[in-house]
């Protein structure tokens, strides 16, 4: 009799543990499952053709139209500019009319013209009328860089992570992993350019280490990188400080799905600011 309540305790135990090894491979295959299901949160939307239109407007003696930058979530989709030397705003108004040529400082621009793709990319555009220590999203008024501050908001990471940069007759897309302000006189890597292992590597972890997110994907000395610049003064009205958005291409094969994002112990200086502990809105 003791032998059989033995063998019923040893049966039920067993059953215990296959029902836990049920349940861990249900869930584990509900979440394979679903990622393999996960949809795309970012559709390329070519801007080859909006080049070619601009470049027929360009007035090759004073400027060329020589890329496109487009950034989720916001409304930067704005051509990308090279100046041969000084123009007036009246030839600017002659050759354009649309809302982004109202003036000189409305171009988004690079420091080197040459029309084909580095391992570094800068992009640098003004932020006018976004300065605010709690800045606005998406006004329509925006032609700039003014919404790049979008970036400061953690609700809004989340869901946009992704840039697209056309150049070269290409259209190539890069997923963010850093976003940082940084001291004007500390802007390292500025010029566009390929540029070696070593500067690219040193580049990352400081990139990395100053971004106020903490991003789950991974990059490093052989991934492509963009980087899109602009002046703010989130922090009051010192002028010397920058703010960086900082993104690696996607890969061969890699998808454009979500992945997450976590606030870090940077972020708490901008939370500080953005409750109105150090607000300067000028």
């Amino acid at each position: 009799m003791e032998a059989c309540n033995n063998l019923l305790k040893c049966l039920k135990g067993i059953v215990v543990v296959l029902i836990i090894i049920l349940l861990v491979v249900l869930v584990v295959g509900f979440k394979i499952l679903s990622n393999s299901f996960k949809k795309d949160i970012y559709k390329v939307d070519s801007r080859i053709t909006d080049i070619n239109k601009e470049q027929k407007k360009d007035n090759y003696k004073y400027y060329r139209t020589i890329g496109w930058l487009k950034v989720q979530g916001t409304n930067i989709d704005a051509p990308i500019i090279n100046f041969y030397g000084d123009i007036s705003e009246e030839e600017l108004e002659k050759n354009h009319n649309d809302d982004y040529y109202i003036d000189k400082e409305n171009y988004l621009w690079n420091d080197n013209g040459e029309e084909k793709l580095y391992n570094k990319v800068n992009i640098m555009g003004h932020n006018i009328l976004n300065l605010s220590s709690r800045p606005d999203v998406g006004l329509e008024y925006f032609s700039r860089f003014d919404d790049l501050m979008s970036f400061v908001y953690y609700d809004f990471v989340k869901d946009n992570k992704y840039i697209e940069y056309t150049i070269d007759g290409k259209d190539y897309v890069y997923k963010i992993y850093s976003v940082e302000f940084i001291d004007v006189d500390k802007l390292d890597i500025y010029s566009n350019g390929n540029y070696s292992k070593n500067e690219l590597t040193r580049f990352i972890n400081k990139s990395r280490k100053n971004s106020i997110y903490d991003f789950d994907t991974d990059v490093n000395n052989s991934d492509k990188l963009i980087s899109l610049v602009t002046c703010t003064r989130f922090f009051g009205d010192d002028g010397s400080t920058d703010f960086r958005v900082n993104a690696r291409m996607v890969r061969k094969n890699e998808k454009y799905k979500n992945y997450n994002v976590r606030r870090n112990r940077n972020y708490k200086k901008i939370e500080k600011v953005l409750k109105g502990e150090k607000d300067e809105e000028v």
